[in-house]
């Protein structure tokens, strides 16, 4: 039996212990999988459910059943064949995904700006006025004490940017 030096890298206990680290490290990769392969599993998956005739490719019929290509499927057929491919279904829906992101994020942004500029305006009881934003159209609700500060409080939503309609939900108290 040759007899191993406590120097030496590779204890006879290391090795068993290396091997599991090793095979617990590649198990988790292929687990986990790749960036690309986690973000396109799930557009990969409901390209197949919408797939019925399991061809690969998307017929305008098959595509529809998705509202973001509804009126869309021209746009989203990048190389005009009639048909979507992976790579194109994939690239359409990510811009769409991204796209009522931003609407989001935009909306967020209004609601907070009017919201402020409500708390910040020394007349107005800004905690007492609800904002709400979708697509840029604002809606104000709650209460006011007089119509000045309903006109200050249209007037001060009108003048941030993003805001396209002002739906007025206020009420005077009596």
């Amino acid at each position: 039996m040759q007899r191993i030096h406590s120097n030496n890298l590779f204890h006879l206990g290391a090795i068993p212990s290396i091997a599991a680290i090793a095979l617990c490290a590649s198990a988790q990769a292929r687990a986990i999988g790749t960036e690309d392969e986690i973000f396109q599993k799930p557009l990969q998956s409901e390209f197949n459910q919408l797939d019925t005739n399991r061809d690969h490719l998307l017929s305008q019929r098959e595509a529809v059943i998705d509202v973001d290509f509804s009126g869309s499927f021209k746009t989203a057929d990048a190389n005009g064949d009639g048909a979507l491919a992976i790579d194109e279904y994939n690239a359409f829906k990510s811009q769409a995904q991204q796209a009522r992101i931003q609407t989001y994020l935009d909306d967020s942004t209004v609601t907070a700006k009017i919201k402020a500029e409500l708390i910040r305006d020394a007349g107005m009881h800004g905690l007492d006025i609800s904002v709400e934003t979708h697509h840029g159209d604002v809606i104000l609700s709650g209460f006011v004490d007089n119509q000045r500060q309903l006109r200050r409080a249209m007037q001060i939503a009108s003048g941030i940017r993003g805001v396209r309609t002002i739906k007025n939900g206020l009420v005077i108290k009596s």
